[in-house]
């Protein structure tokens, strides 16, 4: 027989063996299939490929996976498939599509997902593992089979999967959702690195069915709510056909509608979580299919169709919910993946996450077996109010799909120690009902401590105890407990109980930095409406988020911004990009040219920031402590130039230029000016910290003094806590003479004021050196002081205040000038006047006070004239305002005569002697 004759007869035994299997099926196309299909393996090479395609499956928002599905599948199917759709390569779907190709339908394949042998022989090897420290000879094999019946190595998944240009090759992305789903199917850790294998369906009785009933259970959180609201949270979902598995989570977004139909009686509950958690026990199909389904191994898809399917809610149940590893963003308006946890506090973050991972695994229990008593996970966050700690523990719990429950340490503590026992066993009991979740007790500074701040032995022991029965007879889910305080020293006895202490600090001009770049992106802000963003694969997989979709004139405007915010914590940046939002709206409302159309609330230009930062210091300088930033110029302040180019060259270098002064030896911690009164001392530090934008905290000496034992001290404490924590700062003690007076020079009712100078001294060392030191690094001290003299001559010496600086009278005709010049630039003078005359016409040395004081008085005279001319009736008195008073000739001449100096040559030759001595 001949080649062809041979060819020709395998055709017609295939056709026969077709016809005889399938009546009703067209031969001719099915073969014309299988020559394309057969075509199509041998130009690829795939007919001698060993390997098979093995997908890395990975997790992006669902904002992302809405962008890349919706122009792949019709506008009426995305809300069904949304939830369920797995995105691979487009040239791996492709070739999917030809092996499966009677399950495309409308641009979505159905597959069958398999975990990859190398999946199951880890899962094998810790079975194996986890089994042998246990003698199992006793068991039945009913009780292995309950034992390990979540362990489905065997378990193959029916899933819809669609193609995309942005994916890589060998990826594969699905929503934080399914890929739960998944590793639940094939019991797997909920860890980073699952790999699957996908494979055409085996027969068409696995492609999905309408489900004929359903049985969906509530996972429980720290909310009690009805069973009407379920059922009505339930339906509303169900209005559009979705698609289950068997023990599916079922994610439930909650709306506004749905809560204004109980009277917002669930409103928390939007506001902590936005979504609901339901697990999928129970999904039968109908009779006629379900016979055909035999294999028990492959956990099919159905159809839940509100009106066809019998929908049931059963028990609640305690489950781990899905983690929420990304920032919930519009995807309307923003189509970025970007992380939960903003920048600047991904380090602390990461930390919390690294303390409780063990718990949430299991790897403790077998360290915690051994011991006479279990591992408590309880752990202690401090910082500063505004700081994000709340933030941190929030994202931590969603992060790890755990309930969050927030309990106030002020509601625990009652007047008898057996009513703050039975609040705290019903906290325990809350915490249990609520489990897998975090505690969160916050305040807990105001825990087990009496009325006398001493510790209260009997209510710590009691919580204690009560924690230890917990962590030993309760095992089943996760319970964490963290405690949230502003102080870092805490009881010695109830330091003890934590595993792990976690501070968070400062910000840096980094973080500062970080974090508003990470708003930015959240806000999807930009400087103009041509500036959009666009969602890349390099976006998809990066860490770096928002380095990506941030122009670089918008960072640049952040880092400027960022270096304007020194003492700004988390909350206060958070203020601040809400205020900068309000200005860009005010300004486009009030615009003219953009009354026609609506405002862009993602448009924000760099003077919408300064707009925002001067309403946040101004509502900030309202309380008492707040350092704030004086509006003193050099052009206030004439004269001086010689000190104006030291105090410059001593304090802007350092700010300016910090990495040349990390040597310690280049450090200055002081400047003392000295002098008589009146001679510009304050006004200079003043100017001084508005030139440079500097915080500027003035303190005066006497003020910080007072009667009881300990509060000077205390006070001196806080003055420099404040400056530590607006660094840069100026702190400007002034008539430091009264505050630090030589030690031991006088009694003084025991010694308090040597107590005092002790404490400044400790405090000033303590700025170049300690906890502190990189932050205090921008904290300036300076002093002033009429007689120096009288100073604790410690507080001179180098590495304190070390510079010191004569602030005398103004002498020579253009230094006067110049003063005079600066006084009267807020006044209106007449052209005739000339200050070089009036200058002239003074004593060769003047304070700045006698010169003001000169001015002073021309101006009153101006202003007793202009009341003269009201009473003749020559000027009416709705025609006066301030501008009305004009300064003539006559009347600088006038306070000329009135002049009297306020600083006598005696005192002036005092001072110039103890120039030469310092």
């Amino acid at each position: 027989m001949s080649n062809k004759d041979s060819i020709d007869s395998k055709i017609w035994l295939i056709k026969f063996c077709i016809k005889l299997l399938y009546p009703k099926l067209n031969v001719h196309i099915f073969l014309i299939y299988l020559a394309i299909k057969y075509r199509y393996y041998y130009n690829k090479g795939y007919l001698i490929a060993k390997n098979m395609n093995k997908y890395a499956i990975k997790t992006i928002p669902k904002n992302v996976i809405l962008f890349l599905l919706k122009d792949h599948i019709k506008e009426e199917n995305l809300s069904i498939l949304l939830h369920k759709c797995i995105i691979i390569p487009y040239e791996q779907f492709i070739q999917l599509s030809v092996e499966n190709f009677f399950y495309n339908d409308n641009g979505v394949l159905w597959i069958t997902m398999k975990a990859t042998p190398e999946q199951k022989r880890k899962l094998t090897d810790k079975k194996d593992k986890t089994s042998s420290k246990y003698n199992l000879n006793f068991f039945t094999s009913e009780i292995h089979k309950k034992l390990w019946s979540e362990c489905k190595i065997e378990s193959e998944r029916i899933v819809p999967i669609i193609g995309s240009n942005l994916v890589k090759k060998n990826v594969a992305y699905t929503n934080e959702d399914e890929y739960l789903n998944i590793i639940s199917t094939f019991g797997l850790d909920n860890s980073s690195d699952i790999e699957v294998s996908l494979h055409p369906l085996s027969s068409f009785d696995y492609s999905p069915k309408i489900a004929a009933s359903a049985e969906v259970n509530l996972i429980v959180n720290e909310y009690d709510i009805g069973n009407d609201f379920l059922k009505e949270v339930l339906s509303n979902h169900f209005e559009i056909p979705k698609i289950a598995s068997e023990n599916d989570i079922i994610s439930i977004d909650l709306t506004p509608q749905i809560i204004s139909k109980y009277n917002y009686k669930y409103l928390d509950l939007i506001e902590s979580t936005r979504k609901l958690y339901f697990k999928c026990k129970k999904l039968l199909g109908d009779k006629v299919n379900g016979e055909c389904q035999t294999n028990n191994n492959i956990v099919p898809s159905y159809y839940i169709i509100k009106g066809v399917t019998q929908l049931t809610l059963g028990e609640n149940i305690h489950a781990l919910k899905t983690k929420n590893k990304f920032y919930e963003v519009d995807p309307a308006i923003n189509t970025l993946s970007l992380p939960l946890c903003p920048a600047g506090l991904r380090d602390r973050f990461y930390q919390l996450q690294e303390a409780i991972e063990p718990f949430l695994t299991g790897d403790i229990e077998e360290l915690s077996s051994s011991l006479s008593i279990p591992i408590i996970p309880m752990l202690l966050l401090t910082g500063s109010i505004g700081s994000g700690r709340h933030l941190l523990v929030k994202s931590l719990a969603k992060y790890n799909g755990l309930n969050y429950l927030q309990i106030d340490c002020s509601s625990l503590q009652n007047s008898t120690a057996k009513q703050t026992e039975s609040k705290i066993n019903s906290m325990i009991q809350k915490a249990k009902a609520a489990a897998p979740l975090i505690v969160l007790m916050d305040n807990f500074d105001v825990f087990a401590v009496d009325a006398e701040n001493n510790e209260d032995f009997r209510v710590m022991e009691y919580f204690t105890n009560t924690l230890t029965d917990l962590f030993e007879n309760y095992t089943k889910h996760p319970i964490i407990f963290i405690a949230l305080t502003e102080k870092i020293d805490l009881k010695p006895n109830i330091m003890r109980i934590f595993l792990e202490k976690i501070h968070i600090p400062k910000l840096n001009l980094q973080q500062r930095f970080d974090m508003l770049k990470w708003y930015a992106s959240v806000m999807n802000l930009n400087l103009n409406d041509t500036d959009t963003q666009k969602t890349n694969i390099n976006i998809i997989d990066g860490d770096n988020t928002e380095e990506h979709c941030l122009s670089n004139l918008m960072k640049d405007i952040l880092y400027r911004v960022a270096s304007k915010t020194e003492t700004f914590v988390h909350g206060d940046l958070d203020t601040l990009m809400h205020f900068a939002l309000r200005e860009s709206y005010l300004k486009q409302t009030n615009c003219p040219t953009q009354i026609s159309r609506d405002p862009n609330l993602c448009l924000i230009q760099e003077e919408d920031f300064n707009n925002a930062l001067e309403s946040i210091r101004s509502l900030q300088s309202q309380h008492l402590d707040a350092p704030k930033i004086p509006k003193v110029y050099w052009e206030d302040i004439g004269g001086l130039e010689k000190l104006k180019k030291e105090l410059l060259k001593t304090i802007e270098f350092p700010i300016k230029f910090p990495h040349l002064f990390k040597n310690s030896s280049l450090k200055r911690s002081g400047i003392l000016l000295y002098g008589p009164p009146g001679c510009g001392k304050t006004l200079v530090a003043k100017a001084v910290s508005t030139e440079l934008n500097v915080s500027f905290m003035s303190v005066k000496g006497p003020e910080l003094l007072n009667m009881y034992i300990g509060q000077s001290e205390e006070n001196v404490r806080k003055v420099f806590e404040a400056a530590r924590a607006s660094s840069p700062c100026i702190v400007f003690l002034d008539e430091l003479d009264a505050l630090a007076p030589r030690r031991g020079a006088a009694g003084d009712s025991g010694g308090a004021s040597d107590r005092v100078v002790s404490q400044l001294l400790a405090e000033v060392d303590g700025v170049a050196s300690g906890e502190d030191a990189e932050t205090s690094n921008f904290v300036f001290i300076m002093g002033a002081t009429n007689r120096p003299d009288l100073l604790e001559q410690s507080l001179l010496r180098p590495g304190r205040l070390d510079k010191l600086i004569y602030v005398g009278p103004y002498t020579g005709l253009r230094e006067k000038t110049s003063v005079l010049q600066a006084l009267c630039r807020s006044y209106k003078l007449r052209p005739e006047v000339n200050l070089e005359d009036v200058a002239e016409a003074l004593p060769v040395r003047c304070t700045g006070a006698d010169l003001m004081q000169v001015v002073s008085t021309a101006r009153s005279a101006a202003v007793r004239g202009l009341v003269d001319k009201l009473n003749s009736g020559h000027v009416k008195e709705s025609e006066l305002s301030s501008d009305s008073v004009i300064i003539g000739v006559s009347e600088l001449w006038h306070g000329v005569e009135s002049f009297r100096p306020s600083v006598t040559e005696e005192e002036l030759a005092y001072y110039e002697s103890l120039q030469s001595q310092m």
